[in-house]
């Protein structure tokens, strides 16, 4: 550094700081904590303020800000756990997350959650979008999985306008890998599976075993379900 650079750190510059919908709630949140108040009578009146319009997950996160930084001793705010201590037991809380995993489920191996197994239909009647996604995602997986890559433009032109609009664009632009997908039996998918499983197991072994145990490792895996294979073959 320069003696320039010396000197002008004795007078730091006065940097304004980004405002934030959060920042006429950050005393409050204070004050509220140090006349000792739950985090749970903090969280709930500032969420019903009319004057609130942020997010429930932000409130919730400077919450557990202010309280952990300026209050070691107090419990830490967990919102999910207030939700479920304010619900009452007879309320079923499902997440979207969960319902676009059971309608984009289509192996019927798989266990569904039984829970979401009860109320999807009424969760398809009152909220229609549901419906439609699990339509759209059936029609574009039963056209994939099939023979006919004409299918595909008439997917592409009957959604190109829907909410779908960028997973369309998206698909035209490498439209021809995705045809000869659907058109061609052989895939890359073997190799690039095991190639995927090579890397895990090299990273698991990776400066600690050696080349040597990597090599049984892998025989290892690769090999086990062969029915000429011995452990004394690792030997």
């Amino acid at each position: 550094m320069t003696e320039e650079d010396i000197a002008a750190l004795e007078h730091p510059v006065n940097y304004k700081k980004r405002e934030s919908s959060m920042n006429a709630w950050l005393n409050i949140i204070y004050k509220m904590m140090v006349d000792g108040c739950s985090n749970e009578l903090i969280y709930f009146y500032i969420k019903h303020q009319e004057s609130f319009q942020d997010t429930d997950s932000k409130l919730a996160k400077y919450i557990y800000l202010i309280g952990k930084n300026n209050f070691p001793d107090r419990d830490p705010f967990n919102a999910k756990t207030t939700m479920e201590w304010v619900l009452p037991p007879e309320v079923t809380v499902i997440k979207r997350a969960d319902i676009l995993k059971y309608i984009l489920t289509c192996n019927p191996k798989t266990k569904r959650d039984p829970v979401i197994e009860k109320y999807i239909q009424q969760i398809k009647r009152i909220y229609p979008v549901v419906k439609k996604v699990e339509n759209m995602f059936k029609e574009f997986h039963s056209l994939l999985m099939g023979k006919e890559e004409s299918k595909l433009d008439e997917y592409l032109k009957k959604y190109e306008k829907s909410e779908i609009q960028a997973f369309c664009n998206g698909i035209k632009k490498d439209i021809i890998p995705v045809k000869n997908a659907i058109s061609f039996s052989i895939s890359s998918g073997f190799v690039e599976g095991n190639n995927n499983k090579f890397k895990v197991l090299k990273r698991i072994v990776y400066g600690r075993s050696g080349l040597v145990n990597l090599e049984k490792k892998c025989k290892l895996a690769f090999m086990s379900k062969s029915e000429d294979f011995s452990l004394s073959d690792l030997l």
